[in-house]
C-alpha cells in the first residue's frame, strides 16, 4: 500500500512540475467564471485543467528516451560535445 502511494505521489509531482502554470491559469479562469457566474468560463477552465494533466500524462507514458521526469527540460549536450554555435544573422 505504501509503495503505490509513493508512486502516485511521484506521478502527481511530475504533473505539477510541468503542468503547474496551466493548472494555475485554469484555476484563475475558473475563479473568474464563478465570480461572473459564467458557466462557459467555468467549463473552459475545466477543459484547460483536464487537457494540461492529460497531455502531461500522455507524454510521460510515451517517453521512450531519457529518464522519467526529464520531459520538461531540454536535452543537455554530451560531455564530449560543445554546444552548437549560434547562427549568423543577416540584415
Amino acid at each position: 500500500m505504501r509503495d503505490s502511494l509513493g508512486i502516485a505521489a511521484l506521478g502527481g509531482l511530475a504533473v505539477l512540475c510541468c503542468a503547474g502554470p496551466a493548472l494555475l491559469a485554469a484555476g484563475a479562469l475558473g475563479m473568474l467564471g464563478s465570480w461572473l457566474l459564467n458557466p462557459w468560463l467555468i467549463g473552459a477552465a475545466m477543459l484547460l485543467a483536464l487537457g494540461a494533466v492529460g497531455l502531461r500524462l500522455r507524454h510521460r507514458a510515451a517517453a521512450s528516451g531519457g529518464a522519467d521526469g526529464e520531459l520538461c527540460c531540454p536535452p543537455a549536450p554530451d560531455a564530449g560535445q560543445s554546444p552548437p554555435a549560434p547562427a549568423a544573422r543577416t540584415r
